[in-house]
């Protein structure tokens, strides 16, 4: 069986039976050291009591604050080797990287004008999902030239590209947006799953619902449509209008309770509520946290004790409601397993899942098998042989 390799924090893991290996991203690494030598440089004009006086104190440089500037956003197995895409500040780009060389890597293509997201590979051509300000959509590249071409266009969302088995078709993601009269985004619909035929240019919409999103389409070894299925968090849930309108008053006192005691904290570094300073409302908030991944924000410590009372074999911190959907012939949907983040299939036929605390390998007959402990292990690929 191969190694598996994926991403958590910036960098690449590739776990074999024997170890772990971590690699990081040769751009990612470049652009951390530019700008904190930058900031170190610029640093005895913004620090010390001249500046205060001044008023142009910046706070020290803070190397999670970059960290949080920069993404890897799509991985694919390239030959040997792998694609990657990655932002890092304003510029997005995709690139070749040598596993067994911690550094060897090689550009593909890198524009400010667009970000590069979710990757498939087929021989030497890239599906991507490309776009800039909210609209994405799938394009082709050629990853020996960089050049590349849209699939598709309009008003919509468009992510997780993935080749089918024979090449000819490319599943993706798609939800559509909701536009302002100015041209603003005020909404996103749930996702649904499209495929692309790439000889005829032809799209089919397969699933799609008012309920769900449907996510991450690939084919299992045996041409079946595999798929994450989880609630839409714009669902509209009918509620209560009678008490609604009772609480309205109160919400409103709240909402604006809230706006003041945020300004306090930011510009007096008080809170408005006695015996509170704002470095001890901001250490409940770290510890309160909650995990923010893909448009969606999780309760990791809810979650995580949720699947503890299940009595779960490897408890994890993504919602129960997150199914790894198998679609047979006559359109029925089968569960396959709860609690999915990103999966992947092997040649094999097994599939390897993360839930967001560990990987999974998920045989055939329905066993489980610990690969590697990690928490938000994304962009699973198997490598090697």
């Amino acid at each position: 069986m191969g190694a598996i390799l994926y991403t958590s924090n910036q960098s690449f893991f590739v776990k074999t039976d024997a170890e772990v290996n971590e690699f990081t991203s040769e751009r990612i690494s470049t652009y951390i050291n530019t700008i904190k030598k930058i900031n170190q440089k610029n640093e005895w004009k913004t620090s010390g009591a001249g500046a205060k006086f001044m008023n142009a104190y910046v706070p020290a440089y803070d190397d999670e604050a970059t960290r949080k500037d920069v993404s890897i956003n799509g991985v694919a197995r390239y030959g040997e080797d792998i694609i990657y895409s990655a932002t890092t500040g304003e510029i997005s780009g995709l690139f070749k990287k040598v596993l067994q060389n911690n550094m060897a890597e090689g550009l593909v293509i890198s524009n400010r004008d667009m970000q590069i997201y979710k990757l498939s590979v087929r021989d030497d051509k890239c599906a991507a999902s490309i776009g800039l300000n909210n609209e994405r959509h799938i394009a082709i590249f050629n990853i020996e030239t960089g050049s590349y071409r849209e699939l598709t266009e309009g008003e919509v969302i468009e992510d997780y590209p993935s080749y089918s088995n024979d090449g000819s078709i490319i599943y993706f993601s798609s939800a559509g947006l909701a536009i302002s009269y100015n041209g603003f985004t005020i909404g996103v619909g749930p996702y649904g799953i499209f495929c692309y035929h790439i000889q005829s240019n032809e799209m089919d919409e397969m699933l799609a619902s008012e309920k769900h999103d449907y996510i991450a389409p690939k084919e299992d070894k045996d041409g079946n449509l595999l798929f994450i299925k989880r609630p839409y968090k714009g669902a509209v849930k009918d509620g209560n209008i009678f008490m609604d309108i009772l609480m309205f008053p109160i919400r409103i006192i709240r909402a604006i309770g809230g706006l003041l005691n945020y300004f306090s904290i930011m510009f007096g570094g008080e809170s408005l509520r006695s015996g509170r300073t704002a470095r001890d409302v901001k250490a409940k908030q770290r510890s309160e946290k909650d995990i923010f991944f893909d448009g969606n924000v999780i309760s990791a410590q809810e979650m995580q004790k949720a699947s503890v009372r299940r009595g779960e074999k490897f408890p994890g911190i993504i919602p129960h409601s997150w199914e790894l959907i198998r679609l047979d012939e006559d359109g029925n949907q089968h569960c396959l397993k709860k609690g999915v983040m990103d999966y992947i299939v092997c040649k094999n036929g097994d599939i390897v899942y993360s839930n967001g605390s560990a990987i999974i390998r998920l045989l055939k007959d329905g066993s489980e098998h610990l690969i590697e402990k990690c928490r938000m292990a994304n962009n699973l690929v198997e490598v090697g042989d």
